[in-house]
């Protein structure tokens, strides 16, 4: 009898081991498709192409099925332009304060490649190719491409929060843009020489594949303003020099003739790079620009003109990875 009981229980542990071995055999989790587009500081994914002047830029949007699995069936993902969650973004996150909204990325600089992502039985993630031209995109406005995925009988979308839709910051860059240091850059009420204005920072925003704008003096770059107080760099070849630096000329000038721009000085560059001494794959590369200029303050105090003039330097500084190929993913932005 007792001989009966023990090989009940073996039996009953065997069936056991094999039910347990085959739920790894099944798909633990439901299978769901995603947008897989990680979130900034400013609750946008900031996506980083280089400027081509000759034409179209791609960027790959990975659309994933998640699951313990890959995907069990071909799928037809469906991906479209979602202009109300900008809109909905925009008020909850800055409410009353409209000269820091993103703005939708008009049509002429963008293709959606198809209207699906196709993604294959057994895969896991797949790129969805999105075209950009940014060729006369003015960046005084922050971009956004707001895109979702569209629900479909054929498959289930993640709306976990953010998970289904992706808001595209779009930065173009090239060699010269980024953020510069400008604590060397002393503005000054026109006539004087002691108390100067200083900004930490100024931000060089992309023109062309040689040029980029920032704003003059001190001026909040995220003012309504901002506009009339936009100041362009264009970047001649540079010379290389004996002690392995390139040197070059600028030309310096405002679109705008509302602040009255003058240049009182030639403008001049400097590129140098600097091989990390111990990580040998790091390089730090920058970039110096030397002005001294003039322009009139027209919007602190309503009705009166102010004018100021700037004199001194400003470096952008960007380290490179030089092992990974993939040139936005190279820069630690």
């Amino acid at each position: 009898m007792k001989k009966l009981y023990i090989g009940t229980a073996i039996a009953a542990l065997a069936f056991g081991f094999s039910a347990c071995n085959n739920e790894w055999k099944d798909e633990l989790y439901t299978q769901m498709v995603s947008l897989k587009a990680r979130i900034g500081n400013e609750g946008v994914s900031e996506v980083y192409l280089r400027y081509n002047k000759n034409g179209e830029v791609i960027y790959n949007l990975p659309v994933i099925v998640s699951g313990s699995q890959s995907s069990h069936q071909d799928m037809y993902v469906k991906i479209e332009v979602d202009p109300d969650t900008l809109t909905i973004f925009n008020k909850e996150k800055y409410q009353q304060r409209t000269d820091l909204y993103f703005k939708q990325l008009p049509d002429q600089f963008y293709q959606l490649t198809s209207p699906t992502c196709f993604v294959p039985k057994g895969s896991i993630t797949e790129n969805y190719p999105i075209k950009f031209k940014f060729e006369n995109l003015d960046l005084v406005e922050r971009y956004v491409l707001p895109l979702t995925i569209k629900d479909d009988p054929s498959y289930i979308s993640n709306y976990r929060k953010g998970w289904r839709k992706a808001l595209l910051y779009i930065r173009p860059f090239n060699d010269f843009s980024g953020n510069y240091a400008s604590t060397s850059m002393n503005v000054y009420l026109d006539g004087q020489n002691s108390n100067p204005l200083v900004s930490s920072t100024r931000t060089a925003w992309v023109v062309d594949d040689r040029s980029v704008f920032f704003y003059a003096g001190v001026f909040e770059e995220r003012s309504e303003a901002r506009a009339d107080y936009k100041i362009v760099m264009d970047f001649s070849e540079p010379v290389a020099q004996p002690d392995g630096t390139k040197t070059g000329t600028l030309n310096v000038y405002a679109p705008s003739n509302s602040i009255n721009f003058e240049l009182t000085a030639p403008a001049t560059y400097q590129l140098r790079e600097v091989v990390d001494p111990t990580r040998k794959n790091l390089v730090m590369q920058y970039c110096t620009v030397n002005l001294k200029y003039k322009y009139d303050d027209i919007s602190s105090v309503p009705g009166k003109r102010t004018r100021y003039r700037a004199d001194g330097a400003m470096t952008m500084a960007r380290q490179k990875n030089i092992l990974i190929p993939d040139e936005d993913q190279a820069i630690q932005w």
